[in-house]
């Protein structure tokens, strides 16, 4: 009986950089950001017109400012569009049809980039 080897590592695939590492933390930090935004947006409106959280409104003047920050909206339309393309991308593969993972990644990058990128550009004005 002989003992199982693995393969060498003849072409060095997995020393080099991993576009499918990073597409996955890309989709996990880009649906945080989602996440955590609906979440302090919901609580913030709440302190906002909620009679009751009035003390907590009194407390916090620079919430009004906060919310409407431009790299906070161009961060989340970033993440909404990479969590959506990317995870449409996802069903697609799963659905059989071939689809190339970098070119994929960096299309979406891309186009996400654009999103936000048309966000801050508003904000300023162009």
């Amino acid at each position: 009986m002989s003992a199982a080897t693995l393969p060498r590592n003849t072409t060095r695939q997995s020393e080099g950089l991993l576009h499918g590492d990073i597409a996955r933390w890309l989709h996990r930090v880009s649906g945080t950001v989602i996440v955590v935004f609906v979440l302090v947006h919901v609580i913030a409106q709440a302190v906002l017109h909620v009679p009751a959280l009035a003390s907590v409104k009194a407390g916090a003047p620079w919430l009004p400012a906060v919310q409407s920050q431009h790299w906070i909206h161009a961060a989340l339309y970033f993440s909404i569009v990479f969590h959506t393309l990317y995870g449409l991308k996802l069903l697609l593969s799963e659905l059989g049809m071939r689809v190339d993972y970098r070119i994929s990644l960096w299309a979406i990058v891309a186009i996400s980039a654009l999103f936000g990128l048309r966000e801050v550009l508003r904000y300023a004005g162009v």
